[in-house]
């Protein structure tokens, strides 16, 4: 076997376990909310939202871009340590900060639990940024799936110790436990399966890094800022019970999205950092793209149909009853995350490239266009709201599309056309939908039972017919070679 097919089974089988994490992920915090919420009253709930709100921003700062600049980097393996060693350093001064604001927030606020859940949110905060710098290191390092079944490991332990502590009556606080022991893991497991260590930080490494960690801290808290911009519109203009529909579409959709987004983000660093290592610049990009992105689709086109289609089974299944005005916001949302979906390797894309210093601008016209468009139709109520945002979503893939073909070589026009088997396939794949509806299958079942075994049936027929009418795909999976045909 050569190296190139090794690399490519590694690929492959990465995206597959890193794939299968995610959904993991999305089950056990599905499984702990279930658990939760009929364990512990909303004001717990509305503590822990509020800590958990403050400790997102934080943890923003304190994972920056330590993972990105050691995946794009390309030189001395020492710079790798001293980085892991500077993410250390910083992760610890955030989480400091966290505590000791804990702290002080214990002795504003009146509920007791609040001081000692942001303590223990913030220790989690400090193992969680390590982990994600590890989880960097292992993706450099092509062990894809050995970095899932690391994420997969942490999530069981989160589960475990939060259902545990939630039937002994911590309550609240045994969501950050779990919380706490999953990063622990996370991060422990990193370093040792990597085997690479800390080491004391260079004046060099450390400008270098932290310029760079600077424009992706940017970047995503522009990305958070236009995730949440429209259910604070929304609240402001329609009242909470709108906010209320629309956040929990949106939260439905983002589990999906993340589903996709994650494989699509630790497969695009892997494989285009490759490209770029075998060719010395960007010039592998082009091909390799009419190879990665049809795949992607593959992936993201029957999911997010499937949640199209079959939106009234999600909402009543997650939602309950008194949920149905979620379900047209939510068939809309799932429309504009297929279009974006593309939009996840362009941060991998553009690094690699060397055009990381762009990327906050980038993502910046983004949320403007993204929020200019909620604003524009928020009186209007809330799916014209959603409507708004598949419209910025195209906006958005038609600058990105430009983006990609002036500094990476990418053209879209060809991927597109490269990937026409997703539609004959799709539309096979829709025949289970309109057959459970025709004859009542799975009625009996629970909704989101009934969601999975219709989206499974789905697969049995796009899977194949995807194999049929593609016959690159299907000789890059029977030599376990797509490294190979894609890289050169």
């Amino acid at each position: 076997m050569t190296e190139a097919t090794k690399k490519g089974d590694t690929v492959l089988r990465g995206g597959v376990w890193t794939t299968v994490s995610r959904i993991f992920t999305q089950l056990t915090q599905f499984a702990i909310f279930m658990v939760a919420v009929r364990l512990m009253t909303p004001a717990e709930f509305g503590v822990f939202a509020l800590a958990a709100a403050v400790v997102v921003i934080l943890t923003q700062v304190s994972m920056a871009g330590w993972s990105e600049y050691i995946m794009q980097w390309h030189g001395s393996e020492a710079r790798i340590r001293e980085t892991l060693f500077v993410a250390i350093l910083c992760s610890f001064m955030i989480a400091t900060m966290g505590v000791v604001g804990g702290s002080a927030i214990g002795r504003i606020v009146s509920d007791p639990i609040a001081k000692p859940l942001l303590q223990v949110l913030s220790v989690g905060m400090f193992f969680t940024s390590i982990g994600a710098a590890y989880n960097g290191v292992l993706v450099r390092q092509d062990r894809l799936t050995v970095a899932a079944l690391t994420t997969l490991l942490a999530d069981i332990a989160n589960l475990i110790v939060a259902i545990w502590a939630l039937y002994q009556g911590f309550g609240v606080m045994a969501l950050a436990w779990g919380r706490l022991s999953g990063a622990v893991i996370l991060s422990v497991s990193g370093l040792i399966i990597s085997k690479t260590t800390p080491r004391m930080m260079q004046r060099e490494t450390l400008a270098d890094s932290v310029a760079f960690s600077w424009k992706i801290i940017m970047t995503r808290l522009v990305v958070n800022v236009r995730i949440y911009a429209a259910t604070l519109i929304i609240g402001g203009f329609l009242g909470a019970t709108s906010a209320g529909y629309y956040r929990a579409a949106q939260r439905i959709v983002a589990a999906f999205e993340e589903i996709v987004s994650e494989p699509t983000r630790i497969l695009s660093w892997s494989l285009f950092r490759r490209s770029r290592d075998s060719y010395g610049d960007t010039s592998g990009f082009g091909e390799l793209a009419l190879r990665f992105y049809p795949v992607l689709y593959y992936g993201a086109v029957p999911l997010f149909v499937g949640v199209f289609l079959m939106a009234d089974t999600l909402t009543t299944g997650i939602l309950g009853p008194g949920w149905e005005p979620a379900t047209p916001v939510l068939r809309i949302l799932a429309v504009a995350a297929l279009i974006r979906c593309s939009g996840t390797a362009s941060a991998a894309i553009l690094t690699l490239a060397g055009e990381v210093r762009k990327l906050p601008w980038i993502m910046t016209v983004y949320s403007s266009i993204t929020i200019g468009a909620i604003l524009s139709a928020a009186s209007f109520g809330i799916t014209a709201i959603a409507l708004s945002e598949v419209v910025s979503s195209v906006i958005a893939f038609l600058i990105n599309a430009l983006i990609m073909k002036r500094y990476a070589g990418i053209q879209w026009r060809f991927i597109l056309a490269r990937s026409w088997a997703v539609l004959p396939a799709l539309a096979l794949s829709c025949i289970p939908i309109f057959l459970a509806d025709k004859l009542g299958l799975f009625m009996d079942t629970h909704d989101l039972v009934r969601f999975v075994l219709i989206g499974l049936s789905m697969m049995v027929f796009f899977v194949p017919a995807v194999l049929l009418l593609d016959g690159s795909l299907r000789d890059a999976l029977r030599n376990k070679s797509f490294s190979e045909h894609s890289v050169g």
